[in-house]
């Protein structure tokens, strides 16, 4: 039975499996921008404000909402 691996879309909530910048594993985030080795993914606070914006590959990401 062949396996599918699910690819990550814009629009994703996504928890990092490692630090990132600033951030550490755990945190979750919404993709924004997809690109060819990377995806921009944004870190939302209280009431949605944007507190970050932060490039991270796939293999850095785990799809926690899509």
């Amino acid at each position: 039975m062949a396996t599918t691996k699910r690819t990550i879309s814009e629009h994703d909530v996504v928890e990092l499996r490692e630090q990132v910048g600033a951030w550490p594993a755990g945190t979750r985030g919404a993709v924004i921008s997809v690109y060819d080795d990377a995806l921009l993914v944004e870190i939302a606070g209280p009431g949605g404000k944007t507190l970050d914006m932060v490039q991270a590959a796939v293999e850095q990401l785990d799809v926690k909402w899509p």
